[in-house]
This record gives C-alpha cells, sequence and structure tokens, in this order.
C-alpha cells in the first residue's frame, strides 16, 4: 500500500514540521542517561511514528515499540520494560524505546499503568519517546516529567506537493480539481491522504488516465432505477464519493454507504425490507472498517460489487436523499423554523431587539402576548397560526 511504500526512511524525507523533527534529533544525538524522555504531541498522520523509526535506522538503534494504549496494566508495562533497562540491545546495539498513543492509557481500565510509566519516565536509562494525538488534563502528570514536542497538521501547500510527487512516481494523473479535493479532506494527514488516492486509484483507474466520475445524486438514482445488476454495479462503480472508513473522518456528503443509508430509510415504509436492507448495509460497514483496520485497501474495489448485487432486489424505484431522517420529519423542521426565523423577524422590529434576544425570549414572549391583544393585530397572523402549529405538536 502506498502508505507503506512511501513511508520516509529518514529524517530528511519526511515532510512538514521541521522545527519539531530537528528538536527531536538534537534531543537525541545529546542523550545520556537520566535524560527526560520526549513527548510528541501532535494529530494523527503528521509524522511521529514516522520520525522515530527513521531515527532508529539513521543511529542504528533497536527500536523497541509498544502501544500503550493496548498495554495499561502495571504487570504488562513493567514486565516488558525493565528488562529492556539494563539490555543494551542485540549484538550491544543500543536501544530505543517508543510508547505510542499514551493519551490511551487514561481510563477506566488502566491498572497501574499510568504509575509505571511514571516511574520509568523519571529515570530513564535508555533513550524514550512516547507520543499522543493530543493534550489534555489526562496527560498532566506525564508533562512533568517528559520534554514536550508539538506536531502540527501538515500545510495543504506542502501536502499537495507531497500529493503531485507521489502521483508522479506512480505515473497516475487525475484532476487538479480531484487533487485539491483529497488535500482538503485529508485534513493535514500524510497517512490518510496516502490511503485515500490509493483507494480512489484502486477503485476508478484502469489506466494512467483516472476515470471521470458521475455526481453522486445521479448516480444513485441510476443504481436505484436501473433494470439489471450490471447496470446497478456500474452506476456505483462510477459514482463521486468514497468509503470511509467508519470509525473516523467519515464525510457523510460523499460517503457512497451513508447516502444510500439516508436513501433507503426515506424510500420504504416496508418495515420488513428495511430491516433487511440496514442489516446489508451495517455488515458492508464492518467489512469496509476491517479493511482499513488490516490495510487491505485493494479489496475495496469490491464493495461496490457486493452492495450491488446485494440490494438490487430490495432498492428498486428507491430515489436519492441525501438527509439521514425521513423526509416527512425533515419537512416539517424546515417548515418550523422558517415559521419561527418570520416570527423572530416581526417580533425583532416591533420590540427593538436583535433576532438572537428575542429567540432566546420567545417561550415568555408567546405566553405575554395571549393577554395582548393590541400586539397580537400588529403581528402577522399567518405566523402565529403556524407558530401555533410548531408548539402544539
Amino acid at each position: 500500500m502506498w502508505s507503506s511504500r512511501y513511508r520516509p526512511t529518514r529524517v530528511e524525507e519526511m515532510v512538514g514540521n521541521e522545527d519539531a523533527r530537528i528538536e527531536v534529533v538534537k534531543w537525541l544525538k545529546r542523550w545520556k542517561i537520566g535524560m527526560k524522555p520526549l513527548l510528541l504531541i501532535g494529530p494523527p498522520g503528521v509524522g511521529k511514528t514516522t520520525l522515530v523509526k527513521a531515527l532508529a535506522i539513521q543511529f542504528n538503534l533497536d527500536l523497541i515499540e509498544l502501544n500503550a494504549s493496548d498495554t495499561r496494566s502495571k504487570e504488562r508495562l513493567e514486565g516488558i520494560i525493565i528488562p529492556l533497562l539494563s539490555n543494551k540491545g542485540i549484538m550491544d546495539r543500543r536501544v530505543i524505546l517508543f510508547l505510542d498513543e499514551v493519551d490511551g492509557i487514561y481510563s477506566n481500565s488502566d491498572r497501574g499503568g499510568l504509575s509505571s510509566l511514571l516511574t520509568f519516565a523519571k529515570e530513564p536509562s535508555i533513550p524514550i519517546i512516547m507520543a499522543a494525538n493530543r493534550e489534555n488534563n489526562a496527560l498532566k502528570e506525564l508533562i512533568k516529567v517528559c520534554k514536550i514536542v508539538k506536531f502540527y497538521e501538515i500545510p495543504p501547500r506542502l501536502t499537495l506537493l507531497y500529493l503531485e510527487y507521489v502521483l508522479r512516481k506512480e505515473n497516475v494523473t487525475i484532476s487538479r480539481g480531484e487533487e485539491i479535493n483529497i488535500v482538503r479532506k485529508s485534513g493535514g494527514d500524510m497517512r490518510n491522504l496516502l490511503n485515500t488516492v490509493n483507494s480512489i486509484i484502486a477503485l476508478g483507474s484502469s489506466g494512467n488516465e483516472h476515470k471521470s466520475k458521475v455526481p453522486l445524486q445521479e448516480a444513485i438514482n441510476n443504481f436505484f432505477n436501473t433494470l439489471d445488476k450490471y447496470s446497478a454495479l456500474d452506476s456505483l462503480s462510477n459514482a463521486e464519493g468514497f468509503y470511509y472508513d467508519p470509525r473516523f473522518n467519515r464525510d457523510y456528503e460523499v460517503d457512497k454507504l451513508d447516502v444510500l443509508f439516508s436513501s433507503v430509510i426515506n424510500s420504504t415504509n416496508d418495515i420488513n425490507k428495511l430491516a433487511t436492507i440496514l442489516n446489508i448495509l451495517s455488515e458492508v460497514d464492518i467489512i469496509i472498517a476491517r479493511m482499513n483496520s488490516s490495510k487491505e485497501w485493494r479489496m475495496l474495489r469490491y464493495i461496490d460489487t457486493i452492495l450491488a448485487y446485494s440490494l438490487f432486489n430490495y432498492t428498486r424505484g428507491f430515489n436519492y436523499n441525501q438527509y439521514n431522517i425521513p423526509y416527512t420529519l425533515a419537512n416539517k423542521i424546515f417548515k418550523d423554523g422558517r415559521a419561527i426565523n418570520k416570527l423572530l423577524t416581526e417580533l425583532a422590529t416591533l420590540l427593538h431587539a436583535s433576532k438572537r434576544r428575542i429567540a432566546v425570549m420567545l417561550p415568555y414572549i408567546m405566553l405575554i402576548l395571549k393577554d395582548k391583544s393590541e400586539l397580537l393585530d400588529k403581528i402577522d397572523k399567518s405566523i402565529l397560526e403556524s407558530m401555533n402549529g410548531v408548539y402544539n405538536d
């Protein structure tokens, strides 16, 4: 996969966070027994883990990597770390200990892991680097005994340059608009960037030129109204949008699975049919999560086929709908919202106050208006009728 293929093996090959990288390199060069461990804090995908792995290669160190959120108990941590403190490593090479996701150790399932971690951090006999995705109150004790280095999202300009470099290496071309869209949605997360473009190329390109996509609304309506499964599959395959990992970074406007969900629940009142379809969508959601978890992104190309063949017999005549609540409820919300907004405008003018203040006072104003016929005469009767409908419901 591209995220593995393009993982830098040298510090100078990395993108962004130059100052943070320099600070970590200086710390490692000057390290001696008793020096404070490093705590790298920054969002996922910006190079914290990659930097540590690259340093281990360049400094000829034995890297011992642990996920602290998975190793919370005192016994497990001490059983792994204590032997390292007196071991110089294989063939007398130096050892560096890397504890990732230490912000995940603070939870109800923490069984003494934090106290052990604090003990190791106070008098380290080997270089220790820890990483966390965010800084919060749970980290305050650890922050006191560590040197903090902060990492930030990779700027869009650098992200775009890196994406163009990868596409040239792969001899692949996509539109400029698609490049910008991928960069925007990556949010400075380079791992997410590579995984996304890798999935797009795997799903939609049979040659060097990325295939033109059909707008999502048009493609989903085509899917619901085709007469055979082959055409339904073609409609899904050519649709704009992606299949996102359901655990994070989901964009509901372009997630094809979510659009299918919102369209389905607005297209049928048949409970049995709805239950069958939702069960299919749930199973596919789990499959997508497993593919992402195991880094088998190339398997995402089969999701369109699974959906097209599984849903075809149950979804003929359905219609695209982007809202994941039933249309009747959405329509009422919109109608009530317009009525309330119109009333707020009228009352704000009449009472010489802002719409925001009127909104806060609205329930009390409605009670007052019941006994003030002269005020009622000045307000549009149609608005009050709409408002009575809102409050009675």
